[in-house]
């Protein structure tokens, strides 16, 4: 019997496997390993190969193939996706154990009304060395000083872009599912955009994710979550600063008054204009 007659025949079971995988994307590879351990389960013909079958699903209309392209860092990734596969779900496929950060975790996260066209997807570094750690005062104000550093890959997919993100190792701390994709939790990700204010809008929209996160926010966890990650620098002068900004009071946020502040440190980087916090002992914009 030809080829096709045996797919036609298995047609059916194809389409309910694929209508019924919770994912939605498919690398070449994650096709072939599929077809290798169905093709028997289907009745495929024992000349039948992955590339073969890869052809089927597309001229039957089941999957369709995407091509995107990046300017730097990858020349070019194929995606094979279902009709109702999404833009979240495309970036979050294209760079393996990668999850989604910054403004789209604001808003996967509800601490955001504001669609974001650019996706933000964060792949960690390998663990390194604890090496050297020490900080000094003048290293602060010079890196502070100047523009946030900022990703240069990105990628352009229809009406959004991809802005593929280098993050510091973390054990992928605070990275949970929502609908299927991986993102960064409510909590995680409020130290991400409080790290790189510019990935969430600038600093107002920072001071506004942590002001909608309050009704929701487990201050444990941030704690917690904050201290896992083992910053260089006192980030919990910034979180603690917003917070109270917010209007929070209670244990944990006198908890991070208390701890030790060595250094004075910067709410964002390159500010003109800068007023100061003696209470967290932290330079912001003037008249924030």
């Amino acid at each position: 019997m030809p080829s096709k007659s045996r797919f036609v025949i298995a047609e059916s079971s194809i389409k309910s496997f694929f209508k019924q995988n919770p994912r939605k994307v498919f690398s070449r590879e994650q096709l072939g390993g599929i077809f290798e351990e169905r093709k028997t389960a289907w009745n495929l013909p024992v000349t039948t190969t992955d590339l073969r079958f890869i052809e089927q699903l597309q001229k039957r209309g089941i999957l369709t193939k995407i091509e995107i392209l990046f300017d730097g860092y990858i020349n070019k990734k194929e995606r094979y996706i279902t009709e109702d596969a999404n833009e979240l779900e495309i970036a979050a496929s294209l760079i393996n154990k990668s999850y989604l950060s910054h403004y789209t975790a604001m808003f996967l996260n509800g601490l955001t009304t504001q669609v974001p066209k650019t996706i933000y997807v964060t792949f960690e570094q390998s663990k390194k060395p604890d090496g050297n750690r020490q900080l000094k005062q003048e290293a602060i104000d010079a890196a502070f000083s100047k523009p946030q550093r900022k990703a240069v890959t990105e990628a352009v997919y229809g009406d959004y872009s991809f802005l593929i993100l280098n993050g510091m190792h973390t054990g992928r701390t605070g990275v949970h599912s929502i609908e299927n994709v991986p993102v960064t939790s409510l909590e995680r990700t409020l130290i991400d955009i409080t790290v790189r204010p510019s990935y969430a809008g600038g600093v107002y929209s920072v001071l506004e994710a942590y002001q909608n996160a309050l009704p929701s926010i487990s201050l444990n966890k941030l704690v917690a979550t904050l201290d896992n990650m083992d910053f260089i620098y006192p980030y919990h002068q910034a979180v603690g600063f917003y917070l109270e900004r917010t209007g929070y009071s209670g244990k944990k946020l006198e908890e991070l008054r208390s701890r030790k502040k060595e250094f004075r440190f910067y709410l964002t980087y390159d500010m003109e204009e800068k007023d100061f916090s003696e209470d967290w002992q932290l330079y912001f914009p003037k008249g924030m």
